[in-house]
């Protein structure tokens, strides 16, 4: 077994968001264990990450449990914030489990928060036979529609099991997380809205915009388009290279900003280099502040068919970004009810291609009416997702 442990780092500046009644300051110590699959600069790792001083301040003390093959890259970080972080990697066996049930033994926590969906009831098992009066909380992170009707069935009764005999509560990401978990698992669930740091991503001043093309290299005159995401199957980052390639001739400025990593990486540069679009086409494996990015863009375009509720989207529109998303699971989160509120385009993957979207959105930026979509945008985050309610929410689920 691994851990890691640093020195205690503050990890938010001060912000009215982030900071709780003065009451909430005076509740005694709560032992809070994280338990996630691999440690990745994803959304769940980063969520633990941005609420550690608020939990704190909440009385909740936090620790985390990597159960994945792999430690994963993030876990360096979340260590430097002063969480204590140690792997015990899972395997599908009972001795496995024993030995979890022994390490909780170990380690008293008075919350458990479950984020893995993998082997997720034999985990519920391990910790409420360990800590029989413990609070478990499960977060689903993501829409399971595409279980079998046997997995689906398995899976039924796991959370049936979870919910009325090991006393977990469910916690839903979002309306289309909810939605499949009622409708596919008759699983009732509490929707905590994922958060972000809004201190980081929140609309640039006109000299941080221009600074940040500058840092990456960006011509003040180029429609800017950007997309930020793992580079695996399930993001179709394909999809929008072909789109640059059938529209690069109608928008000679176009640039397409990639920041992502991932194991098809290398595929996709060689496709951008197959298609001939490499002048359109940055791609930013790494970069030390993420905002940046979106202050770059004029546009936030994102291929994945189906999501929980994409934390990148969250950070795009609060940075007054527009979006082009494919109808679905989870984007259709971010489609605000209202046509008048509208600011994006919402494309459906069946019939339709980013193309036309890629050229209206120019048309609008030259013509001024973007800017109309940037105000609707932040106004649409603003209404809908606040940081302050959701990590209040979730520590309700802990202490209430």
């Amino acid at each position: 077994m691994e851990t890691l442990m640093y020195p205690s780092a503050p990890v938010l500046s001060e912000s009215e968001v982030l900071v709780p009644p003065a009451t909430a300051q005076q509740q005694p110590t709560h032992r809070l264990l994280h338990i996630l699959w691999e440690l990745r600069y994803s959304g769940a790792e980063v969520m633990v990450y941005d609420a550690k001083e608020y939990f704190e301040s909440r009385g909740l003390q936090g620790a985390i449990l990597a159960r994945g093959p792999e430690f994963g890259p993030y876990a360096p970080t979340l260590a430097r914030a002063g969480y204590p972080v140690e792997h015990l990697p899972a395997r599908r066996n009972l001795g496995s489990f024993i030995e979890l049930y022994r390490y909780l033994r170990q380690h008293p926590a008075d919350v458990v928060h479950l984020h893995l969906e993998g082997l997720f009831i034999w985990h519920c098992l391990a910790i409420r036979l360990a800590f029989p009066k413990a609070r478990i909380v499960h977060t689903h992170h993501d829409v399971y529609f595409q279980y079998g009707p046997y997995l689906r069935l398995k899976r039924t009764f796991h959370r049936w099991l979870a919910t009325h005999v090991l006393d977990v509560r469910h916690v839903a990401i979002g309306e289309s997380v909810q939605t499949v978990e009622k409708e596919h698992f008759r699983n009732p669930t509490t929707i905590v809205y994922n958060w972000i740091d809004e201190n980081e991503f929140r609309p640039p001043t006109p000299e941080q915009a221009a600074a940040a093309r500058q840092e990456i290299g960006i011509a003040p005159d180029a429609f800017v388009v950007l997309t930020v995401g793992t580079c695996n199957d399930k993001k179709c980052h394909n999809e929008i290279f072909d789109a640059v390639a059938r529209v690069k001739d109608r928008l000679p400025n176009l640039v397409f900003l990639h920041r992502g990593t991932g194991e098809n990486l290398p595929q996709e540069r060689a496709y951008v280099q197959k298609l001939g679009i490499e002048q359109h086409v940055i791609f930013l494996n790494y970069i030390d502040y993420l905002p940046k990015v979106f202050w770059a863009s004029d546009g936030f375009i994102f291929s994945s068919h189906w999501e929980g509720l994409g934390n990148v989207i969250l950070q795009a529109i609060a940075c007054k970004v527009p979006v082009i998303l494919y109808q679905g699971w989870g984007m259709n989160d971010f489609r605000p009810e209202n046509p008048a509120e509208n600011y994006g385009f919402w494309i459906n993957p069946d019939t339709e291609r980013f193309d036309e979207a890629l050229l209206e959105m120019y048309a609008m930026k030259q013509d001024g009416r973007l800017e109309d979509w940037r105000d609707k945008a932040f106004a649409f985050y603003r209404k809908k997702f606040s940081a302050k309610k959701s990590l209040t929410r979730m520590a309700d689920q802990y202490l209430l």
